[in-house]
């Protein structure tokens, strides 16, 4: 019996954990998401957020208009990879030529963190900051990143965290 408790206690660890990264059931997860917005709405949201963000800088700094580079997408979520339509989208990635300059950059990153703030992007996570190359991400509670970055061209990004495509 000595020998057997510990495979005993293995095999329940693994069938307890097994295709439940953030520890809860399936059933748990769902519910967790049915609390957040469908898919289709935070998407009509952030596309409003990437507009407004893109408005700002260039009225408020003298940049050129940003151009959609397009490059969407749509994938599963690996934090809720058992949960039926749970997916997450990267929006339309927005760019202008030319970067921005460093002594505006502290504007842009002030006017990027008041924007992203009004739908939750709060956690700021500095990837780059050196003359002439400046990068940061903007995460929620979601799990979704508002990416904007200079260096020789400006580029505006996001990516969902996990929603339901429909109301379920």
């Amino acid at each position: 019996m000595r020998r057997l408790a510990p495979l005993i206690l293995a095999a329940a660890l693994l069938t307890g954990c097994a295709g439940q990264p953030d520890g809860g059931s399936m059933e748990d997860q769902l519910n967790a998401l049915r609390q957040r917005p469908t898919l289709g709405e935070v998407t009509a949201d952030y596309d409003r957020m990437q507009q407004e963000l893109r408005e700002r800088l260039v009225a408020e700094l003298g940049l050129p208009e940003f151009s959609d580079k397009g490059n969407t997408g749509q994938s599963a979520c690996t934090d809720f990879a058992d949960v039926p339509g749970a997916e997450q989208r990267t929006l339309a990635t927005w760019m202008q030529e030319g970067g921005i300059p460093d002594e505006k950059w502290e504007r842009a990153l002030q006017i990027a963190t008041e924007v992203g703030s009004t739908r939750g992007f709060t956690e700021l996570h500095v990837v780059t900051d050196r003359p002439g190359d400046h990068k940061i991400e903007l995460h929620n509670s979601y799990g979704a990143k508002l990416q904007l970055g200079s260096a020789a061209n400006t580029v505006l990004s996001v990516r969902t965290g996990c929603h339901l495509a429909v109301k379920g």
